[in-house]
């Protein structure tokens, strides 16, 4: 009984580590300047197309010392596609006619989901969530007349699937354990 226990343990060990999900990555630009901001910052490339910079926060709006500044443009993961989750933003446009900032959210050149969000400045960074739980791998930022300031730009690695070689290896191997605890006892 003890060995069966045991192989239903392992098994579930096995089963359990490879459903886990990878860990949450978190872009703060902390501790950079722009000319620290290299292509591949925080897992991203795009950031010299986007025209922006790196600096202070104005007026104390940052969640840390740095805020990102950009007008619009693509940011793409470069370690294959993620689960993007959001980031804290501030629209510095204060025309009310002015266009709507966008985010948009690509997977394999598609277009997967789209939100826009009103470009009035509201004088602080708000958490901006991205409305969409499936895979990206790029994103387009458009920030209205007069740019935008993002922080905390959150993303997860895309879960791994678990392979049908697990699932055999582990049923054939409590088989095995099975069959050498009947083999013992008969």
């Amino acid at each position: 009984m003890k060995h069966i226990l045991n192989t239903a343990l392992l098994a579930a060990a096995i089963l359990s580590a490879a459903n886990a999900n990878a860990a949450t990555t978190v872009v703060d630009f902390e501790g950079i300047t722009s000319e620290n901001l290299i292509d591949g910052y925080g897992g991203l490339s795009g950031w010299e197309g986007i025209g922006g910079f790196v600096g202070p926060s104005f007026g104390g709006v940052g969640l840390g010392e740095n805020v990102f500044y950009g007008l619009q443009g693509e940011l793409r993961f470069n370690n294959g596609p993620v689960i993007f989750h959001g980031s804290h933003y501030q629209a510095y446009a204060f025309d009310p006619q002015s266009p709507f900032t966008t985010l948009s959210l690509f997977y394999q050149n598609q277009l997967v989901h789209q939100t826009a969000y009103h470009s009035l400045s509201t004088g602080t960074l708000e958490w901006l969530s991205s409305g969409y739980s499936g895979l990206v791998d790029k994103i387009y930022i458009y920030g209205g007349g007069e740019g935008f300031g993002i922080d905390n730009l959150t993303y997860s690695a895309a879960p791994v699937p678990v392979p049908g070689a697990v699932w055999l290896f582990g049923s054939g191997l409590a088989g095995l354990m099975l069959r050498t605890r009947r083999h013992r006892i008969g």
